[in-house]
C-alpha cells in the first residue's frame, strides 16, 4: 500500500473512533472585551479609543482557532484576476518593483480581460492577496494558520503556527513558484484534514476550532481525469473527502473564483455541504478580497460597538474570521460606558459592557493609530476593486442563487496543458 493510501486509511480508523460532540448551539454568544479593563483611566490626545475583545458562540468551546489556508495553485490560475491587484499579494521582501518571474501567458487569453504579461494580476496573485489580507487580521496568540498547495497533488509548504510571518513566507513562495498542472481538490482536503487532526508535521490540538478556507478557480480534474476533465469519480473523491472533514469536526469553507468555477459548481457546493461550510462564488476572482474575512470560523457574525454615554457607535470596526474584534470609539471627557452586542449565526446575541474615564491628553495612543493605518490599507484594497463591498457580496448572493440552480452537467475536457 503506498503511502498517501495509508495516511488515508489512518484517517478513515481515527475518525470512526471519533467521539460526536453534542455542543449546544443555541446558547447565547461569549462576548469578552479584553482592552481597555472595566475602570481605567484614559489620558490622550485622541477623542477616540481603541476597544478590542473576542466572541464566540457556545460551541466554540475554546478561544483556539486552527485554520489551514488550502490554495489551487494549478494551470488556470495564471489567467487574468479581472482587475489590477497593485501591491495587495506582492511579498513584503520585494517592495513595489514586481515579481522576479518570466512573462507569463496560456493560450494568449484571459477570463474576463488582458492575458496577464506576469503573475501581478493574476488570479493565483487574487488567492495569496486574499490570505495575507486574512492573515492580518488574525490574532497569533491563539490563532494557528497553516498553507498547503494543490496542483497535480497536494503540498505542505507550513504546518500550523502562530508565526505569522513563517505563514508570510510560504504565501510569498507560492507565487515564486506560479502555477503548475490539474487540480487535485482530494489532495489537498485531505492533507488539510490529516494536518488539523495531528495525523502529520504540524502539533495536535484538540481543543482548537478546526476549518480549511479552500479557494479555487475552477473544479476536479484529478485524480481520475488526468487534469484535463472533470470525471465523476473526482466530484465523489472531493465530496467523500469533504464528508470526512465534516465527521472530524472540520469545516470547509469553498471560495470559487471565476466563471469556470461557477459554471460547474457541483463539487465546490459539495465540499462546503458535506463539511458544513460555506461556499463563497466570486464572478470576478480579484473580489475575493472584500468576502474572504466575512466567514467566521466561532459562529459569530455580526459585532456593534456603542458608546452609551454618547449613544454612538465605533466609528470604525474589524471582527475577525477568529472572533477578535478592534474598533475605534468616540469618547467624552469622564465616565463612558461602552457595551459590546454580538450575534450569533443561529441568531441569538450576546453582549459585555465596561465603563472607562477618559482625560484629553498630550500623547497619542500608538495601538490606536496602528489599527486605523491597517484599516484604511484594507479599504483601499477593496476601493481598487471598483465596486463597494455591498455590489461585491449582492454579487455572491446572486452568484449562490445561480450555483445553486445550476445543472449537475459535467465541463467539456480542457485543450492544452492540464489546468
Amino acid at each position: 500500500m503506498n503511502q498517501p493510501a495509508m495516511r488515508f486509511c489512518t484517517l478513515w480508523l481515527f475518525l470512526i473512533l471519533l467521539p460526536i460532540s453534542n455542543s449546544a448551539w443555541g446558547a447565547e454568544p461569549k462576548v469578552q472585551i479584553l482592552s481597555p479593563k472595566d475602570g481605567n483611566r484614559i489620558t490622550q490626545d485622541q477623542k477616540t479609543i481603541l476597544v478590542s475583545g473576542k466572541v464566540a458562540s457556545e460551541a466554540a468551546r475554546s478561544p483556539n482557532v486552527d485554520i489551514f489556508l488550502v490554495i489551487d495553485i494549478s494551470g488556470s490560475t495564471a489567467l487574468y484576476a479581472g482587475v489590477d491587484l497593485g501591491d495587495a499579494a506582492q511579498p513584503d521582501s520585494l517592495g513595489s518593483s514586481g515579481f522576479p518571474r518570466p512573462q507569463i501567458s496560456i493560450g494568449g487569453f484571459g477570463l474576463g480581460g488582458p492575458s496577464p504579461r506576469n503573475l501581478r494580476n493574476s488570479v493565483l496573485a487574487a488567492e495569496v492577496a486574499a490570505a495575507r489580507r486574512l492573515l492580518v487580521q488574525l490574532n497569533s496568540q491563539t490563532t494557528r494558520v497553516g498553507v498547503i498547495t494543490f496542483s497535480e497533488g497536494a503540498r505542505l509548504l507550513q504546518p500550523l503556527s502562530h508565526d505569522f510571518e513563517q505563514v508570510r513566507r510560504a504565501l510569498d513562495d507560492i507565487l515564486r513558484a506560479g502555477p503548475n498542472g490539474g487540480t487535485n481538490m482530494v489532495e489537498g482536503i485531505r492533507t488539510g484534514i490529516s494536518e488539523l487532526m495531528g495525523l502529520g508535521t504540524s502539533e495536535k490540538r484538540t481543543d482548537a476550532v478546526k476549518v480549511e478556507f479552500l479557494l479555487t478557480d475552477g473544479f476536479p480534474t484529478l485524480p481520475i481525469g488526468g487534469g484535463r476533465r472533470m470525471a465523476p469519480e473526482d466530484i465523489n473523491l472531493t465530496i467523500n473527502a469533504a464528508r470526512l472533514a465534516g465527521k472530524a469536526g472540520i469545516k470547509v469553507h469553498v471560495f470559487a473564483l471565476g466563471e469556470e468555477a461557477l459554471s460547474y459548481p457541483v463539487a465546490a457546493v459539495g465540499i462546503a455541504k458535506e463539511s458544513g461550510g460555506t461556499y463563497t462564488p466570486v464572478s470576478r476572482p480579484a473580489d475575493v478580497l472584500a468576502v474572504v474575512e466575512n466567514i467566521s470560523v466561532v459562529g459569530v457574525d455580526y459585532v456593534q460597538v456603542v458608546n452609551q454615554t454618547m449613544g454612538q457607535k465605533a466609528t470604525q470596526l474589524r471582527l475577525a474570521a477568529d472572533g477578535f474584534f478592534s474598533s475605534a470609539v468616540p469618547v467624552v471627557e469622564g465616565r463612558n460606558q461602552i457595551e459590546v452586542i454580538a450575534r450569533a449565526s443561529d441568531g441569538k446575541t450576546g453582549r459585555d459592557s465596561i465603563t472607562i474615564y477618559y482625560q484629553p491628553g498630550t500623547q497619542k495612543s500608538l495601538e490606536l493609530e496602528v489599527f486605523l493605518e491597517k484599516e484604511k490599507n484594507l479599504k483601499l484594497q477593496v476601493e481598487r476593486l471598483g465596486k463597494s463591498q455591498e455590489e461585491i457580496q449582492r454579487d455572491v448572493e446572486r452568484g449562490r442563487e445561480n450555483s445553486l440552480g445550476n445543472s449537475p452537467r459535467l465541463p467539456p475536457p480542457t485543450e492544452g496543458p492540464p489546468r
